[in-house]
């Protein structure tokens, strides 16, 4: 039945302004845009076997900011949250759990954005 993630979607007013910020900030390669009148209305990134995405309010019928469900892996949650931070974003101190490390953060239009790093393998 299910066999994969096939993209997370985030929204956004600004498509073109959110993409340079995850592209800025994160390093995400952006696919190239869909646009109608000269104006991004979706992109997406590959991650993994999926994709991140971002795509205009008038599609989503959500406001940015009611996003907060992509969570991107990463190998060392230390150096990528200084790394964030230093970029001046406001990163939650990390938490561990049994078997992994989280941490989480807003992108420019205030969706949440969360890390993990996987510190027990499954």
């Amino acid at each position: 039945m299910i066999k994969d993630i096939a993209f997370t979607a985030y929204p956004a007013k600004d498509v073109a302004g959110l993409r340079k910020w995850y592209e800025d900030t994160l390093g995400l390669k952006f696919s190239g845009p869909y646009e109608e009148d000269g104006v991004e209305k979706y992109n997406e990134a590959p991650v993994g076997s999926g994709y991140f995405s971002v795509l205009t309010t008038e599609w989503a019928d959500r406001q940015p900011g009611s996003a907060s469900g992509v969570v991107f892996e990463v190998d060392d949650m230390d150096k990528t949250v200084a790394e964030l931070r230093g970029k001046g974003l406001d990163v939650e101190d990390p938490y561990s759990t049994p078997v992994c490390k989280i941490a989480s953060f807003n992108d420019a239009e205030g969706n949440k954005v969360s890390l993990h790093q996987v510190t027990v393998p499954h």
